[in-house]
This record gives structure tokens, sequence and C-alpha cells, in this order.
């Protein structure tokens, strides 16, 4: 099953006993390119709260038909769980408290994208007893929102900006850019570009780097 960043950002989320609020950005790996966590936007329930964070590990079913992601969790835990803005820029010391808290095996300890399993709903149930060592403080998650708008940096020249991201269930895997080509092409078009093809990201000059050439880039498959 596929579905995008931007479908996602018009997802509503509910917990077993309510609607939490929707879906107001990803965080995704980048380095492993993977779906981290939703963050969800609770000022309807949650006054001028703070930011709710959703593991996929939690996250039971996505009903495209009705916008929907539904969780395995309650309000009340959601409520109580770890504070996403007092552990900022999330670190690996955040994301050990927040799985410790919902009691859910830790991904960064086995050799895959979701530690020794396929995809993340096997982690439920399977906390890791002993305390993982907490070696690199640097989790590598960056927000879908900022990435959207960065330049396409190529290896002969900038063409275009990122539009989407394309990604791939039950894994949460981030396989593909939606890169928008309007602002170089006369008539534009938007293409989808693998993520392997992704080289570095430059964080100060909001860009993306890949390993492949502006007329590789225009022939690539459309993404409309």
């Amino acid at each position: 099953m596929e579905t995008r960043f931007s479908q996602l950002s018009h997802y509503s989320i509910h917990a077993t006993d309510g609607d939490i609020g929707g879906c107001q950005d990803v965080l995704i790996d980048d380095v492993q390119w993977i779906v981290r966590y939703i963050v969800a936007d609770t000022n309807t329930w949650l006054p001028l709260s703070r930011k709710v964070v959703i593991t996929p590990v939690s996250i039971e079913s996505l009903l495209p038909d009705e916008e929907t992601l539904a969780v395995s969790l309650t309000k009340e835990a959601l409520k109580n769980s770890p504070s996403l803005e007092e552990h900022q820029p999330v670190s690996r010391e955040y994301e050990s408290l927040l799985y410790k808290y919902f009691g859910y095996g830790y991904y960064w300890t086995g050799p895959g994208a979701w530690g020794e399993y396929a995809h993340p709903l096997e982690l439920v149930d399977n906390y890791a007893q002993e305390q993982a060592e907490i070696a690199e403080d640097n989790s590598h998650l960056r927000s879908c929102d900022e990435l959207s708008g960065y330049t396409i940096a190529l290896s002969d020249g900038q063409a275009g900006h990122v539009e989407d991201f394309i990604i791939q269930l039950p894994q949460w895997s981030v396989t593909h850019l939606v890169i928008n080509l309007n602002d170089w092409l006369p008539g534009g078009k938007r293409v989808k570009v693998d993520c392997r093809h992704i080289v570095k990201i430059d964080w100060a000059g909001h860009a993306i780097e890949l390993d492949i050439s502006k007329k590789e880039l225009e022939g690539a498959v459309s993404a409309d």
C-alpha cells in the first residue's frame, strides 16, 4: 500500500477512546529513509497543548477512504507521554523514554530499519528488558514539512524542488521523493525519484543532493 506525506497531512488520528486531532507533520530517518513518528496537532483536544508524537508501532490501521489513522493507544496514554518540546532536537535519549513509556522494543538495536523485524507492528510487546546503550545522540530525524520546498542539487546544476514524499506500508519506508519541475521546465511536471539517489542533505543551503543529471531527472517517471 502506498501513501504520501501530503495525504497524511489531511488525516485525522483516532485513539481507542476518541479523536486526538490531525496529522501535523511526519518525522523521517534520513539514513534509513523510514517514517519514525507522526506529529499530532492536538489543539482541538488539548488547547495550547504540547506536541504529541506517535510511532508507527502503535498505528493499527490507515483508512484512506476516511482519511483516518487508528492507533492502539488511549487519549490519556498519549497525553502523559514524554513531551517533544522538552527534548528538542529529538535525541536518542528522548526516543528511549518514549519507547520505554509505551513498552515497545527499540528499533535501533538490530540491523534493519525496524531492528530485527520486518515492520513496526512486530515491535509491540517486544520491549527490551535490558537498557539499550545510547551510544549515539543523533537519531537523524527530519521533518517532512521542513524538507518540502528544498532545492534539488544535481551532478550538473540545480533543478526543481521537493514537493512530497512517497511512503510504502506497512514498513513505513520512504521510497521516493516527488520533485516539482515547474520552476525549471516550461510547462513543468512532477516526477518521482528513488531515495537511493540521495547523496546528502544540505541543511544550511536548504537543498537535497542527488547523484543524477538534469537529463535523467527530466526523464524520471511522472508522479502525477
